[in-house]
């Protein structure tokens, strides 16, 4: 759909004024689902009007998740301490590489407060809601995006993933969500969790995925992390081989586990050989990642320690805990993360995959709390698998595989060897042909003139 619509810009056959029209319109009539938070119609009208045509995004209207930073506006992250901060002095990377493409920013998507938690809530604007039930989430921290494009608002949203939050609100509204390699897509600004967080892509199929990537992808100017694009294997080719995992915690919902079966069936009917394998990763994994990414937030924020009671119940609480972690016990976690690579990289062998259902847990109300409980087990870290190859940088990719009990879609991951990003996209493919997927949710039309 992106390339095609941008073609038509291209050729003359669509104006941009008319693509920014349009998003605004649907942004208008889907306020019920909360996903855009600030639009900028004015600046985005004018810039349609001046467009020059050209560029692989040519006049597509991009809405940007409020963790991104856009010049010339606030970047809240969702925060009581910042909705009157200064506007940005800069565009980050991934919205710098995306304007330069010919995208045309028209708003922001909400997101819970820094990120922190997987379903999108926060303080300043409230919750919002999963285009496929109103009642639930759309996962977070990308939730925002997420919803809007599932419901058709724009062609073109921005997420980023530092436990699962590309990947899981993909899931969570029946997109395609890819995670790439860590380094992939360099940063001039670093996030809060430094070696966690990237900027992905998403969209309602493969191809779409692969348009936005391909103009994201690439180093950056000061990303110690970054990789050279020329060192990514980033094109779709099938796997020789795919790994199933039940999960990578203890335990998974009836609903997901069964629609997770009826996807690995559907693969072996095609011809994909399926070989099942105990998990790589434990609950051990997850909390090494949690005092990390708990003590890299606090230490972000501990400037605004006397504003520290305007933040919203999780982000305290992970401040609380991350105020008490020491040297020792961060050092001693960032140590396990070679264990644990390791342990990937011996069973993602050349031309291997593993795929695991994205979460463990069926879907969640819009205003949280997350679900401590999957299947018979009762536990508080169950709820996803997706945060064990954020803390390992192997790049991983949603893909619709059926509906939970909610009627809320969920998604089957897949993982893939770092750098070798094209085999987990050539299986996501592969599952889009034999097993395809809505566009966007029941009620809603993908989006065009």
């Amino acid at each position: 759909m992106l390339a095609e619509l941008a073609a038509q810009v291209r050729s003359g056959a669509i104006d941009p004024v008319d693509l920014v029209n349009e998003s605004l319109r649907r942004i208008e009539a889907a306020q019920e689902l909360n996903a855009v938070v600030a639009l900028y119609a004015d600046e985005a009208l004018e810039t349609a009007r001046n467009h020059s045509r050209a560029g692989a995004l040519a006049g597509l209207p991009l809405l940007v998740k409020d963790m991104a930073r856009v010049k010339g506006h606030v970047t809240t992250s969702g925060s009581r301490l910042y909705i009157d901060a200064a506007p940005d002095e800069t565009d980050d990377t991934v919205v710098q590489r995306l304007r330069a493409a010919g995208a045309i920013v028209i708003g922001r998507t909400n997101s819970p407060e820094f990120g922190a938690t997987a379903y999108t809530s926060n303080a300043v604007y409230g919750a919002t809601r999963n285009p496929w039930n109103t009642a639930q989430s759309p996962g977070g921290s990308s939730g925002g995006s997420a919803a809007a494009l599932a419901a058709g608002l724009s062609p073109l949203a921005t997420t980023s993933d530092g436990g699962g939050s590309v990947r899981g609100p993909a899931a969570a509204v029946g997109l395609v969500g890819y995670k790439p390699s860590m380094g992939a897509i360099g940063r001039n600004i670093l996030p809060r969790w430094i070696e966690f967080s990237t900027q992905g892509s998403t969209g309602a199929t493969v191809a779409d995925v692969l348009t936005e990537a391909s103009v994201t992808i690439g180093e950056a100017r000061g990303d110690f992390l970054s990789v050279p694009r020329d060192g990514m294997r980033f094109t779709p080719v099938m796997p020789t081989r795919v790994l199933a995992c039940r999960s990578f915690r203890l335990d998974v919902d009836p609903d997901i586990e069964e629609n997770f079966e009826n996807t690995l069936t559907a693969l072996e009917r095609s011809g994909v050989s399926v070989d099942r394998i105990d998990s790589p990763s434990n609950n051990e994994t997850m909390w090494n990642w949690f005092v990390i990414s708990t003590a890299e937030l606090t230490q972000s924020l501990r400037h605004e320690e006397h504003r520290w009671d305007q933040l919203t119940d999780y982000v305290r609480a992970q401040l609380k805990f991350g105020s008490t972690v020491t040297l020792d016990q961060y050092i001693t976690a960032q140590r396990m993360r070679h264990e644990v690579s390791a342990r990937f990289d011996d069973l993602l062998t050349a031309g291997t995959v593993i795929v695991t259902p994205t979460t463990n847990a069926r879907s969640w109300p819009a205003e949280g709390p997350l679900p401590t409980r999957a299947g018979t087990t009762e536990d508080p870290m169950i709820t996803l698998n997706t945060a064990d190859n954020n803390f390992t940088g192997h790049p991983a990719v949603s893909v619709p595989m059926g509906l939970d009990n909610n009627g809320v879609p969920c998604g089957i991951q897949i993982v893939a060897p770092r750098f070798q990003d094209g085999l987990a996209l050539g299986l996501a493919a592969h599952l889009e042909k034999i097993q395809p997927w809505p566009h966007t949710a029941p009620g809603y039309t993908p989006f065009s003139l």
